[in-house]
């Protein structure tokens, strides 16, 4: 039983007998349970791996051993070795946050760059910046397609699983956006492009950490702070190349913004800082608010190109508290 509604991923339960068949029947799902009769009966100990899509797309995996009668060995006990991170595999984990910096720098370049070119009614100059943050968006979705399989298993039955689900059809409709963003750049004017940047960040929001009591709160907040940090982001890349006053103002909005939601999320999914030091999230959380505080001293000071880096390494904490299960 899961904390939240659940979807098989492939086969969902695979049970192994002491034997070392695969005795699990058809798996049934039932909201937040998933059930799979036993076709064997044999006395010993039986191996269970599961692997499940959460409604936030994120998915789970885990095994372990349940006896019947007196203990025995298992072919697949090795099964209970295998090395985890949160839920999934430290690979899937590992790729999944790869996938999600490589997005958020291709909204970076492709959507922050341009809204400051807006800003300062700058139409020319930024067309490289714009054109491999395109390029970034369109390589990270076949990284999340290697990284979602990674952290659950590379078969058949889960690939189609995948592509089957809410995440697969969320990746196909940000491929789709890239796409036609990327159609957009023979466009005279960059500007049409930022509504694009709107449908990623409803999209980057749908896949997010939902907030248990409040449907559709969390995605929205998260489309919302995604939006706003890439902004802000790419605010100061395009500053550096076309400094202009107008921009203390625009980081300030964007940044104040971003830090309001962030802060915000940080709170519901840790019980308000409880869990800031207990789980993984939680430290990734904080992880991720000592270096905002870094780029804002620095912020301060106009040191551009040091917040730049910093602002990179934000995104990237921003990645892995994505990747990771909530604390609640």
């Amino acid at each position: 039983m899961f904390s939240e509604p659940v979807t098989p991923a492939g086969a969902g339960i695979k049970v192994y007998s002491p034997a070392g068949a695969q005795v699990a029947a058809r798996v049934t799902n039932e909201g937040a349970v998933l059930k799979a009769r036993l076709g064997d009966t044999e006395s010993g100990t039986y191996i269970v791996s599961w692997q499940v899509f959460a409604a936030d797309t994120h998915p789970s995996r885990g095994v372990f051993a349940f006896s019947v009668g007196r203990p025995s060995s298992n072919p697949f006990s090795a099964l209970l070795e295998t090395g985890s991170a949160g839920t999934a595999t430290p690979l899937g984990l590992a790729l999944q946050v790869i996938a999600r910096w490589v997005h958020f720098v291709g909204f970076i370049l492709a959507f922050g760059v341009v809204a400051y070119g807006v800003l300062i009614r700058r139409h020319e100059g930024f067309r490289r910046l714009v054109v491999a943050g395109v390029a970034l968006l369109l390589a990270a979705e076949p990284v999340a397609l290697v990284a979602q399989l990674a952290s659950l298993s590379f078969d058949g039955d889960t690939a189609l699983a995948v592509l089957g689900s809410n995440f697969g059809r969320l990746l196909g409709l940000r491929l789709g956006a890239a796409v036609l963003a990327w159609t957009f750049l023979a466009l005279p004017r960059q500007w049409p492009l930022l509504v694009i940047g709107g449908v990623e960040a409803v999209l980057d929001g749908a896949a997010a950490h939902a907030i248990p009591g409040w449907p559709g709160a969390g995605q929205a907040l998260v489309a919302v702070h995604v939006a706003a940090m890439e902004l802000w982001v790419g605010g100061v890349a395009a500053f550096l190349q076309a400094p202009d006053r107008r921009f203390v103002r625009y980081a300030v909005a964007t940044f104040g913004l971003a830090a309001a939601t962030g802060l915000g999320l940080a709170l519901v999914h840790t019980d308000l800082g409880a869990a800031l030091l207990g789980t993984d999230y939680g430290r990734a959380v904080l992880l991720k608010v000592v270096i905002v505080g870094a780029a804002l001293a620095v912020a301060g000071l106009g040191r551009r190109r040091v917040e730049l880096v910093l602002a990179a390494a934000v995104v990237a904490a921003a990645a892995l508290v994505a990747a990771l299960p909530p604390a609640v």
